[in-house]
């Protein structure tokens, strides 16, 4: 497997170890996040390493990640591509590809605005729904806080987390049904995998973004939600009569890749849940992620050599 030993060669010569499972840093700007790992890449310094984010998607667990198969596009991924190429053609995405960013963005903005509530309002809504409150006082309590003992209440999980880490912890709960598909179905092939390369892509990106002095929490919806045009990508694929890719040519992996960037630009333009992370959007429609100077975007860059070697369970050689 040659994306391994690119994956082991590439952490060695850099130095970079995968972040540490982790909650947030405390204070009033702390975000639940592990700590900084790795500084963000320069715009043009966009080698991947591991196997291509698609190979591994479609992988069965507990098999390791497809070997993508050397050359160029096969004829079924032409016509995938030309699928692609043609609901990306349209004036606008069809709500259907995404259906349930409909209701979940604007319950997360709703959600965010009220961060400036008293402590102890925060804490009584929050505990209003068991899913987030359990998250709150699970990142609270994690392994980054345990030099502060037990978490007693959802008051002190809040003080503990800080405005970001609160926001990250509502971000996580919010958004986790966007990544849920039905049963049998192309997406839900790849659903639980999306789902945790994108948990485990935002903890990074969140490194990435405090080592270089940018937004944590711009940088943990962009971990969170870049892969939701992954998601588009297997409905519009699964619309399509397209339901199985079988596995991916090396230049098919990359050209599925651009078009999920793409894709989730389309989508995650009329969000507007931060104005960096709308920036982002709207640069991710016109600009692949490897040449893109958008800081999101080199967070982004930074963020996926750590992300794959943590879903791999490898790590960095000292």
């Amino acid at each position: 497997m040659g994306w391994l030993s690119r994956l082991l060669g590439g952490q060695d010569r850099s130095g970079a170890k995968p972040a540490r499972a982790a909650s947030a840093r405390s204070g009033p700007a702390a975000g639940a996040a592990p700590e900084p790992a790795q500084t963000p890449s320069a715009p043009d310094a966009t080698a991947a390493l591991g196997p291509p984010l698609l190979c591994w998607l479609l992988a069965r667990p507990p098999a390791p990640p497809l070997a993508p198969v050397p050359g160029p596009l096969q004829p079924a991924e032409q016509q995938a591509l030309a699928l692609l190429d043609e609901v990306l053609a349209q004036v606008a995405l069809p709500s259907e590809l995404l259906p349930r960013s409909a209701n979940v963005v604007p319950q997360l903005l709703a959600m965010l605005r009220q961060q400036d509530l008293p402590v102890p309002v925060l804490a009584e809504r929050i505990g209003r729904d068991p899913v987030l409150a359990a998250e709150v006082l699970r990142q609270a309590g994690g392994a980054f806080f345990s030099h502060l003992g037990p978490v007693a209440d959802l008051p002190q999980a809040i003080q503990r987390l800080g405005i970001e880490g609160l926001q990250m912890a509502i971000a996580r709960v919010v958004l986790r049904p966007m990544f849920q598909a039905q049963p049998g179905s192309l997406s839900a092939r790849t659903a639980d995998r999306l789902w945790e390369h994108a948990d485990v892509l935002s903890r990074h990106a969140v490194a990435a973004a405090r080592a270089a002095g940018a937004s944590a929490f711009d940088a943990y919806l962009a971990g969170l939600l870049h892969d939701s045009g992954w998601t588009v990508l297997m409905h519009a694929l699964q619309r399509g009569g397209v339901h199985d890719l079988g596995t991916p040519s090396e230049e098919g992996a990359e050209a599925f890749a651009q078009r999920a960037h793409r894709l989730f630009g389309r989508a995650a333009s009329p969000w507007q849940i931060t104005p960096a992370f709308a920036a982002f959007a709207e640069d991710a429609q016109q600009v692949p992620l490897a040449g893109s100077a958008h800081p999101l975007a080199a967070v982004l860059r930074a963020a996926q050599p750590p992300c794959m070697a943590e879903l791999l369970g490898v790590r960095a050689l000292a």
